[in-house]
């Protein structure tokens, strides 16, 4: 990574300040907002202890599988940072990555247990 000419890093700036190209992606995939996550049963306190508060925060969230909006909603953080933090997570298979893509063969309970869970949700918004 290259720096500006004249910009000094400074220890106190976080990675995804320091103008690094986006993260947000695993391999060619982007990862979006409802991309659903989870430590997929394999929470370690001790690496939680290890981690910056910003990370601990998202990682022990993802102990249940959750969309990466609701991360950014529990950890008060921006979705584009809570993106680059659970792409570096998932990156180190911290974090598991469930298959957000639909299936071939989409059933009607499962757009309707959808709805339910959608609807579950913003009824917790109100």
């Amino acid at each position: 990574m290259t720096t500006h000419p004249g910009y000094a890093r400074h220890w106190k700036v976080r990675p995804y300040m320091r103008g690094a190209p986006s993260r947000a992606s695993i391999g060619r995939r982007p990862l979006l907002m409802h991309t659903l996550v989870s430590t997929g049963g394999r929470y370690n306190p001790m690496l939680a202890a290890t981690l910056a508060p910003a990370t601990r925060r998202l990682y022990e969230a993802a102990q249940t599988m959750c969309s990466v909006a609701e991360l950014s909603a529990h950890s008060g953080l921006s979705l584009g940072v809570t993106r680059v933090l659970v792409s570096d997570l998932l990156k180190t298979n911290e974090l598991v990555l469930h298959d957000d893509r639909p299936a071939f063969d989409i059933r009607p309970s499962n757009d309707l247990q959808l709805l339910e869970r959608l609807r579950a949700g913003l009824r917790k918004l109100t």
